[in-house]
């Protein structure tokens, strides 16, 4: 989904859930789809999200626990209202100014059928509940996995309902949950437990690299870089949803820069306890900048690196496309022009979005293209961000940030594991015993199966 406002501070933020999707979901044993309705049912995580659901009869307990919204119909029995349940002794009803035939005009050109079928019905009548409930004071969501809606998402927001709906998959709407809490100030690990800042990042972290060890003064480095950059990822994603303007504009930037030197740092913490480890000499071994993956300025620790393990360095050559992207990057922020901003908006007949990017060159697009980079589903940009318009190359932070971090923490657990660390969480786990369970371990198996964000 594109830049928007969604978070805000002391609001709800609503969740509309298409039932026949969750459904599906839930016959194929989809974990996230559990993991989202624990917070559903959570009275701690209540304060913060209002989930209603589509009617509809389920045989799961997770599902059933969600209120249905209920349609009012007047005198002459066309619908009326939408009502939603808010608790025991609260409930909202909304006027529902759509007219049924006009909906099913525009079910037909999204499925491009002249007859719909039930189902298709529902799933276009969810859009416009979703377009009645949703308001400029509030934020609210609507989950689907039904790829004709999310096909249509942008076009349906610039012709009928035509406004901001807020279509987003389920993993969209985890992202969306975590950073909406966050920013609110609070870490959640499950819907009715949560955790100090720094805890949270740390769990975080632990869960994403299990072959890291404390004890190592150059990896005790390398893991306070990496909670930065977790957290780095959140504050560029903050702004991200919190829409376009300079303000959201200039933050991003600071944060990706920030994001960007730190990754360059994480290789750096890596090359130096590589080098210690192994004990490596080469010509140039006193000069820091030396000890480095970067193939341009560690010519010479890779070198002494093969003749020691020829398994690492072929590691390190794996990723040396991405090593050379953040390197080149690295350059640019700290010691040449840094990367320019823009806000950007899209505006044409059949679909409008904005988002704000900074300039890349074609090169860096190149490079990009080359970690695997690869076009999104539902959205015009790709993967790691990147949009092009006619010969000039945009890059969008909180997609390159997320894209760029999971390439690093592959790269970085499996060059532990080649260091000689094993799997931390395996060593806890092999350690206890049945009638004692190791409370950090207990927190991070929860973080695990229950987290919501990155």
């Amino acid at each position: 989904m594109d830049s928007r406002l969604i978070l805000k501070k002391e609001k709800k933020l609503g969740i509309l859930i298409d039932s026949t999707s969750f459904e599906n979901l839930l016959s194929n044993e989809d974990e996230d789809t559990k993991n989202l309705l624990g917070y559903a049912e959570a009275s701690t995580s209540s304060k913060f999200f209002q989930f209603v659901r589509s009617p509809l009869e389920t045989n799961y307990e997770a599902l059933k626990r969600v209120s249905e919204f209920i349609k009012t119909y007047n005198d002459r029995g066309e619908l009326f209202a939408i009502k939603v349940i808010e608790s025991e002794t609260s409930w909202t009803e909304t006027v529902f100014y759509y007219r049924i035939q006009d909906i099913e005009k525009i079910g037909k050109v999204i499925f491009k059928k002249e007859v719909l079928d039930d189902k298709e019905m529902e799933a276009i009548f969810l859009v416009f509940v979703q377009a009645t409930l949703n308001s400029s004071r509030d934020s609210r969501i609507f989950i689907t996995e039904n790829k004709k809606i999310l096909e249509n998402r942008l076009w349906l927001e610039s012709h009928y309902p035509g406004h901001l709906l807020n279509i987003v998959t389920l993993e969209e709407a985890k992202e969306i949950m975590d950073l909406f809490t966050k920013y609110n100030g609070k870490y959640f690990i499950r819907g009715n437990f949560t955790c100090n800042k720094g805890y949270w990042y740390w769990l975080s972290f632990r869960s994403e690299i299990p072959n890291f060890h404390v004890g190592d003064s150059f990896l005790d480095a390398f893991s306070t870089r990496f909670i930065y950059l977790l957290m780095a990822i959140d504050e560029i994603g903050f702004q991200y949803y919190l829409g376009v303007n300079n303000d959201t504009l200039d933050n991003m930037r600071y944060h990706l820069n920030y994001f960007i030197t730190l990754t360059a740092s994480i290789f750096d913490s890596l090359a130096l306890s590589t080098k210690n480890g192994f004990d490596l000499y080469f010509e140039g071994d006193t000069i820091p900048s030396r000890t480095s993956l970067d193939p341009s300025a560690g010519k010479g620790f890779l070198k002494a690196l093969r003749e020691k393990n020829s398994n690492l360095r072929n590691h390190i050559n794996k990723y040396v496309d991405f090593i050379k992207l953040i390197y080149e990057l690295r350059e640019a922020v700290v010691h040449r022009e840094i990367p320019q901003g823009i806000r950007f908006a899209y505006d044409d007949h059949d679909e409008k979005w904005q988002s704000n990017f900074i300039r890349i060159n074609e090169e860096i697009k190149k490079q990009i293209h080359r970690c695997g980079d690869s076009n999104q589903k539902y959205d015009p940009i790709s993967m790691w961000g990147v949009y092009n318009i006619s010969t000039e190359y945009l890059l969008e932070p909180f997609s390159f940030a997320k894209s760029a971090a999971r390439v690093l923490i592959e790269l970085s657990n499996e060059y532990l594991k080649m260091l000689g660390y094993g799997d931390f969480l395996e060593e806890l786990r092999s350690k206890r015993d049945e009638s004692s369970r190791d409370p950090f371990l207990r927190d991070i198996e929860e973080f695990k199966n229950n987290r919501l964000g990155f």
